[in-house]
């Protein structure tokens, strides 16, 4: 009899424990999947950056050997493009915790400069000697952060070092197996904090970093403790405090932008942290990550929404418009942005990932709504809708309109008619300017609209 059962229990064991081998394999690998797409992420921002950095050098010495002014206009404008690309880069990578806030100063300063000089009418108003001297200047610059740059790409591609290891190390606080990518980025902004010599006039840059910079003064509220911080983080959270095995609390590094506390919460019986950042000055949670695997997908997408909006209003996000997610493996990614009235004000956004085999909250980003929400005076638009739809391509397969208020290239909000559609089975948003009816932005959607 103990033959037979067995007999038939040991295929069924077989299959179990086969089955679990398979579920287990095809679990690490789309946990693979999402880190090798993260990696590939930051390496293609890094190279960008050089590759920008390397133009930009260029561009700068051709303006220096100008003499034409119709010649120098476009090439200014180049040098603005290329600095504005290279901050951009910048801003893609792993750099949260790590201060490089002086090299984004200085790509700002070279993009505001060369902006505000190849606007006006040089026939009328040519460069003077000290502008002259100003560009000088920044080449000689650009062209020792471009070296140092291409040094650590280098030794980055010699000895096939991963960023997923900086970030990581970053947010843990744990030494990372090489430390060559955080120290050669600490060494670029250090160089760069020692330009003492650049002279933007006496008016001064209204650079894009001294709009950041007057934007965390919306972090208000009053100073926080590392106990309070703790607390906040903990609540915020919502995981009860018989699963909480422990709770360490760091301020992060001085030179940063904005100050705060980096809480990292350990779950009992769980290997992966909860990581948080809450602001000293007013307690906000600025971001969540929960780094914890994904079983197989249990929640509807329309179902992850409702969470997230759910979790928004919660937490005192209100007027929220969802805008589009973007579906990875075993997570959902939705945006949101705050709405005053009809209008969408685009860079009062959040970020909030829902796990979709139990509908947890994953991931959560509100630094752009924190240092951006404020109360705004809309103005009326001078141009009607109609008016407006007249600057879109014919072309141009338009789904949705509304109004919005974006952020130009140079971070000054503009207040827009948005124009949602499609052109050659590609979807976009298309925003003209509702008081002088130009064309301030076209954003290509690659995540799904909803």
């Amino acid at each position: 009899m103990y033959g037979k059962i067995s007999g038939i229990l040991m295929p069924v064991l077989a299959l179990g424990l086969i089955g679990t081998g398979v579920w287990g394999y095809q679990e690490n690998q789309d946990k693979n999947s999402i880190l090798i797409k993260a990696e590939n992420q930051y390496q293609n921002s890094f190279h960008n950056l050089n590759f920008h950095m390397d133009q930009l050098q260029d561009e700068l010495g051709k303006t220096l050997a100008m003499n034409s002014k119709t010649q120098l206009t476009p090439s200014l404008t180049n040098v603005w493009r290329l600095a504005y690309s290279a901050h951009h880069d910048v801003g893609q990578l792993p750099l949260t915790l790590l201060p490089f806030n002086k090299t984004e100063e200085f790509l700002s300063n070279v993009a505001d400069f060369s902006y505000q000089t190849a606007v006006r009418d040089l026939d009328k108003k040519p460069l003077t000697p000290q502008e002259h001297k100003t560009l000088q200047t920044l080449y000689t610059h650009s062209k020792d952060i471009q070296s140092n740059l291409m040094k650590l790409q280098s030794t980055v591609i010699k000895k096939n070092l991963r960023w997923m290891d900086v970030e990581t190390a970053l947010a843990s606080e744990e030494k990372p197996r090489d430390n060559t990518i955080i120290d050669g980025l600490k060494t670029v902004d250090k160089n760069v904090s020692g330009y003492r010599d650049i002279d933007f006039g006496s008016g001064g840059i209204a650079s894009l970093n001294h709009t950041r910079t007057d934007k965390m003064k919306n972090l208000k509220g009053p100073a926080v403790s590392e106990q309070e911080a703790r607390d906040r983080a903990v609540r915020f959270s919502a995981i009860p405090s018989s699963q909480i095995e422990s709770v360490t609390v760091t301020p992060n590094q001085k030179g940063t932008e904005y100050e705060a506390y980096s809480v990292r919460i350990k779950k009992k019986g769980k290997s992966e942290p909860i990581t948080l950042d809450v602001a000293k000055r007013g307690g906000q949670v600025i971001w969540l990550l929960d780094e914890r695997p994904t079983g197989r997908q249990q929640i509807k997408i329309e179902d992850a929404r409702r969470r997230a909006e759910t979790f928004l209003s919660t937490h005192g996000y209100k007027s929220m418009d969802p805008i589009s997610y973007a579906d990875y493996t075993g997570v959902a990614a939705f945006t949101f942005v705050y709405r005053q009235g009809d209008v969408r004000v685009y860079p009062d956004s959040v970020t909030v990932k829902v796990a979709l085999d139990n509908g947890e909250i994953t991931g959560f980003q509100s630094e752009p709504y924190l240092l951006n929400h404020k109360p705004r005076i809309i103005p009326a638009h001078q141009l009607s809708l109609a008016q407006a739809h007249k600057r879109v391509s014919p072309a141009f397969h338009v789904k949705e309109t509304r109004r919005a208020i974006i952020e130009n290239e140079r971070g000054q909000e503009v207040l827009c008619y948005e124009f949602y559609g499609s052109l050659n089975n590609e979807h976009y948003r298309i925003y003209v300017n509702a008081r002088t009816g130009e064309e301030v932005k076209v954003d290509k959607i690659k995540a799904v609209s909803i």
